[in-house]
């Protein structure tokens, strides 16, 4: 990573459905925290038309009295578009006059495959789109709506090298620290969490803190706010550094700009003290590999029976 990387994390309120208003804030947005000097600008999931409704089963859509669940997911697909695409060039007008580099959540269309849609994140820079993320962990009624991805990579820039999540991926340890291992210095997670009542607005600080100090890197976390129908969503973005510590959050969710100067240092420095790679036993890990099994047949183990997966080796040796 560079000795310095100056970043913002745009919590915003895109508008329903409205891709090119969308596009055009964000654009006005990006260049003032260019012009402030930053160099990378951090925008929350779905950014180009907010998210689903509803968003879990069960509850009633919250378009508005007139739509059906099937008119708005109509208009939600509609809605979509490519990558490259309008909002991409858009925001690549950014990221070309001032050198900078912009992570940005979209729904996007499949390539080729009409109504067909991915959760992605995108990376633009300089030159364009370098590299986009397919949502990996699709919750909720989002099923609905997004293929899930299947990738995890890690793109090297001039600042850094940067991977990419999106929301539900953050709640899986291992797409993070595979990202580590690809090389990730920056991770910049992307959301778009429902404010729900049992939901903890620290929630972000928690995971950025855990991923951060998981993997001695930086961990951005971009949360959007506003309100679509009848959800209101969490704020609270947060930046946590290399070895765990919150360096930069907003308290509220309200729009705001959190910023932040990531030091390449604090990852030599953690990495150098507390060296997890290093200290990693993979080969005890194949369980998390493995498809979820059935549980075991009903009924009490025998005194001498193991565990599904326990190693008795180490006991009968020891008798």
């Amino acid at each position: 990573m560079k000795d310095k990387v100056k970043v913002s994390l745009v919590q915003y309120a895109p508008v329903w459905l409205d891709s090119k208003k969308n596009a055009e804030r964000m654009k006005r947005l990006a260049q003032e925290e260019a012009e402030k000097g930053s160099e990378l600008i951090v925008f929350p999931e779905l950014s180009n038309v907010g998210y689903v409704t509803p968003v879990a089963i069960g509850l009633l859509p919250s378009f508005d009295a007139k739509t059906s669940a099937a008119e708005f997911a109509a208009k939600y697909i509609k809605a979509a578009e490519p990558v490259p695409g309008p909002t991409t060039e858009v925001l690549g007008e950014v990221t070309s006059k001032y050198g900078v580099y912009i992570v940005v959540g979209l729904s996007q269309s499949h390539p080729v495959i009409t109504a067909t849609l991915y959760n992605s994140a995108v990376l633009i820079g300089p030159s364009g789109v370098i590299g986009i993320h397919h949502k990996m962990h699709v919750p909720l009624n989002e099923k609905y709506y997004f293929y899930p991805g299947n990738t995890a990579d890690v793109y090297r820039t001039d600042l850094g090298n940067i991977g990419m999540i999106i929301c539900y991926d953050g709640r899986f340890p291992e797409l993070s620290r595979i990202l580590a291992l690809k090389g990730a210095e920056i991770i910049c997670s992307i959301s778009n969490t429902p404010g729900i009542e049992y939901q903890d607005p620290s929630i972000d600080k928690y995971r950025a803190d855990c991923r951060a100090q998981e993997n001695g890197l930086y961990f951005l976390s971009c949360e959007r706010v506003g309100k679509e129908g009848d959800i209101v969503y969490l704020g609270y973005s947060a930046i946590a550094k290399p070895g765990g510590g919150i360096i930069a959050c907003s308290e509220s969710n309200e729009e705001a700009v959190v910023t932040a100067e990531l030091h390449n240092e604090e990852i030599i420095g953690f990495r150098a003290a507390l060296n997890v790679f290093r200290d990693r036993r993979p080969e005890l890990y194949s369980l998390i590999a493995e498809p979820f099994s059935p549980p075991p047949p009903c009924g009490p183990l025998s005194p001498r029976e193991p565990l599904p997966g326990y190693d008795t080796s180490v006991e009968e040796t020891a008798t």
